[in-house]
């Protein structure tokens, strides 16, 4: 499927891109997520759809930016009830609608409402790449596995009268299992391209005392896993996200460079006891320019303690 990239990762089995069998407990969920960076207008966002084990869905989209002005656009249903036959090659939810293409290389979505229209396609350039395959594993409170992987989006959004089309780099995750939020102490969860053949992922997450890591780094033809990284990261006054930079060693021995600066930190609230902070960055990967996408997560706790406190 990409013929210029060798790599001893594990594939996975397309079957994963489509919707999952649920065990129906109460912190069963399956959700998928789509990246949107425009950073010629200042503008991230996202596309975001969910299930529970109960068959209740919900979906979500935002906007934001300085390109969309100082309230960012925020629009999220849920606990819509979904028929177990409706699989994601054409998965409707309030105003979004998905339909998976070639399986684990390519998918389109739109979004419509009264004040946002949303349209996206994701192109793959990479195998997806299965946090199952790593060592560590997948953290098992996060879900029985993820999937996450780049690639090239483009289509358009329109919102307040405006059109805006797109086309550079864009990212995708796919978990199913269990989730429970509420047990995680922070993360760093990031993707970054430069042009279609140098791009790395990391998942720094610490819960319940213990740290854990994922990830690949994908570089001259060859994928490997992420087995260290350096970080060191920023915040602006409740630790919203400024800049992350980091030396990730890889597999086969191979260190590779990483310095990002936020355009934006939206904050999303995901479950009451925390909050992801949603970064598209401008970045460059061994001096090479690109770009990507941090979630960082943080305690509301701690976002209260540090709201006139910054971190440099």
């Amino acid at each position: 499927m990409y013929p210029d990239i060798t790599t001893d990762i594990p594939a996975l089995n397309v079957k994963h891109d489509n919707r999952h069998k649920l065990d129906g407990s109460e912190l069963a969920r399956e959700s998928t997520a789509y990246m949107i960076e425009i950073p010629e207008e200042n503008i991230g966002g996202f596309l975001y759809t969910w299930v529970n084990g109960l068959g209740k869905a919900g979906a979500a989209v935002t906007l934001f930016g300085a390109g969309v002005g100082d309230t960012p656009i925020f629009e999220l249903c849920d606990d819509i009830p979904v028929p177990a036959e409706m699989d994601f090659y054409d998965w409707h939810v309030g105003g979004l609608h998905k339909q998976l293409k070639e399986p684990l290389k390519t998918a389109s979505l739109t979004f419509k409402s009264e004040r946002v229209k949303v349209e996206y396609h994701f192109e793959a350039n990479h195998p997806a790449y299965a946090y199952s395959t790593h060592e560590n594993g997948c953290p098992q409170w996060i879900a029985n596995d993820r999937f996450e992987q780049q690639g090239r989006a483009h289509g358009k959004v329109e919102f307040d009268g405006r059109t805006i089309e797109f086309d550079g780099y864009g990212q995708r995750d796919h978990s199913w299992g269990t989730r429970e939020w509420a047990v995680n102490q922070h993360w760093k969860w990031v993707h970054a391209q430069a042009g279609p053949n140098l791009s790395l992922h990391f998942w720094e997450l610490f819960a319940l005392g213990k740290s854990h890591l994922c990830g690949f780094v994908c570089k001259e033809g060859e994928m490997a896993q992420v087995v260290a990284v350096d970080t060191d990261f920023s915040c602006n006054k409740g630790l919203s996200p400024k800049s992350v930079s980091a030396k990730i060693t890889d597999s086969k021995g191979r260190i590779t460079d990483l310095s990002a600066t936020a355009y934006h930190a939206f904050p999303f609230p995901v479950h009451e006891l925390i909050t992801l902070f949603e970064c598209p960055l401008n970045l460059s990967i061994d001096g090479v320019d690109g770009g990507g996408w941090m979630e960082m997560m943080w305690p509301n706790d701690l976002i209260g303690y540090m709201k006139d406190k910054t971190i440099d």
